[in-house]
């Protein structure tokens, strides 16, 4: 029975208990973000029709008079094309420490890129309920290190940003400054159809769990969070919801979730016997 419910489980059939103000904060912030990505393009026109220099870049790389924030995908792309400077490691640091106290939180949290995923859970959950089969196929999981370590590494042999063209949030918001400008769609909405044909036909948030190299970085800056997912076991009754909600292949069943985890809460807050919570693990210390 248990195999049965793995199977068939979607989702999209799973409602959202508890925490509900860690997913309406969550929800808000995405919201922020989303804003942020699509009104850039925007503010970036007004500022050159006003030839305002106070704001410049875009989702990946922004700002906003003398406060610069750099992603730390873009960050490292670049000193390896260019070469470290002060002024880069200035602008890196603030992604790097929150992604190191927080982990890979930027993917569950601001990523452009997760309305297109529940598109994709969608149409898998509408497929299952018409009984059209959908595959899942789990890539390994050094899958992702190894795609970040090749745009890395070509980037920089041959000089030019290889980021931009397959890292989310730097290609959505690349085609909305595409749309602003020039009233078209580039090659980026491509990318994007690509990615969301993948996750709906191919593996279920295959393109976040094992070919973004974002998500590659976070997860390798976020290895030694303090923050964790912890299952009481006493309560748990092996129901499986919280593996299914995962998008990320983490197993909070079995208390076996690492620095993929990206830290959107659903697993705690679908939980039925509330076994789930949050816990802050000082280094040095067993669980």
């Amino acid at each position: 029975m248990q195999q049965f419910v793995r199977r068939t489980l979607q989702p999209f059939d799973i409602t959202l208990r508890h925490h509900l103000a860690y997913q309406r904060g969550r929800q808000l912030f995405l919201g922020f973000s989303l804003l942020l990505t699509f009104s850039l393009p925007l503010w970036r026109l007004h500022t050159l029709e006003a030839n305002d220099p106070s704001f410049l870049g875009a989702p990946t790389s922004i700002r906003v008079g003398f406060f610069e924030l750099v992603d730390p995908l873009e960050g490292l792309a670049t000193a390896l094309m260019r070469g470290v400077s002060w002024n880069l490691v200035w602008t890196l640091l603030p992604g790097v420490l929150l992604v190191g106290l927080l982990g890979r939180f930027f993917c569950g949290w601001a990523c452009p890129y997760l309305p297109v995923l529940a598109a994709s859970n969608a149409a898998r959950w509408l497929l299952s309920r018409l009984g059209l089969p959908t595959a899942d196929v789990k890539l390994p999981r050094v899958t992702s290190r190894v795609v970040l370590v090749g745009v890395l590494v070509v980037g920089s042999v041959l000089g030019v940003q290889v980021v931009p063209l397959v890292y989310p949030p730097a290609v959505i918001g690349r085609e909305a400054f595409r749309v602003v400008f020039y009233g078209s769609l580039g090659a980026g909405a491509f990318v994007v159809l690509a990615a969301f044909l993948f996750d709906t036909f191919v593996s279920r948030a295959g393109f976040c769990r094992s070919l973004c190299p974002g998500g590659a970085m976070f997860s390798t800056l976020g290895a030694a969070s303090p923050i964790k997912v912890h299952n009481d076991r006493s309560k748990c009754t092996d129901c499986t919801v919280c593996d299914v909600v995962c998008n990320l292949g983490q197993s909070p069943m079995q208390n076996k979730v690492d620095s993929g985890c990206e830290r959107c809460g659903k697993c705690i807050a679908s939980c039925p016997t509330k076994a789930l919570s949050w816990m802050l693990q000082v280094p040095g210390k067993k669980s």
